[in-house]
C-alpha cells in the first residue's frame, strides 16, 4: 500500500473483462476481527490508472457454514 514497487498492485492472472470475476481470498487459520481495509489501484509510473472502483466483503464462520456477505452499518453490501 502507498508504493509502486512491483507496479503497485495485485493483479489477477487473466485479462479482466465483464465475463471475469476476480476475487482474493485470505485464510487467517483463526477468528480475526477486521476493523480496516485498504485498498490501492496500480499507477505504475503513469502508464496504467486502474483500480477497483468497487467491492464486497464475504467471510465465512463455521458457525454459519456459509460465506456471508458483509454489510455496513446502513446495510450496504457493496464499497
Amino acid at each position: 500500500i502507498r508504493t509502486e514497487r512491483g507496479s503497485g498492485a495485485w493483479c489477477p492472472r487473466q485479462q479482466i473483462s465483464s465475463e471475469i470475476v476476480e476475487w482474493l481470498q485470505i485464510d487467517f487459520d483463526t477468528d480475526m476481527v477486521i476493523t480496516v481495509i485498504e485498498t490501492q489501484g496500480r499507477f505504475d509510473g503513469g502508464r496504467g490508472l486502474e483500480y477497483a472502483p468497487a467491492y464486497m466483503l464475504e467471510y465465512w464462520r463455521e458457525s454459519l457454514g456459509t460465506w456471508a456477505r458483509y454489510k455496513d452499518g446502513k446495510q450496504n453490501e457493496v464499497f
